[in-house]
């Protein structure tokens, strides 16, 4: 079982990826923390999907996301 990333460490624009215990190894979703939402302290908002123009993620949606499923940094 992977650790949950503590959401009081996080912040926005913060390089993380998504791989929850379904996903193989070898499968995974890069992203950027876009919103740390005040209502749960368990998920962050991340874009994961912005046609790799990551300077501009702020302009794109984003996910809810259970830090259960995140690790920091970018996966390659």
């Amino acid at each position: 079982m992977t650790q949950q990333i503590d959401t009081s460490k996080l912040k926005v624009g913060d390089k993380v990826y998504y791989q929850p215990d379904h996903y193989s190894e070898d499968k995974w979703e890069n992203g950027i923390v876009k919103e740390i939402p005040e209502f749960t302290t368990t998920s962050v908002r991340v874009v994961y999907n912005c046609a790799g123009d990551w300077e501009n993620y702020k302009n794109y949606t984003s996910a809810l996301t259970h830090t259960r499923d995140l690790k920091l940094g970018w996966k390659h």
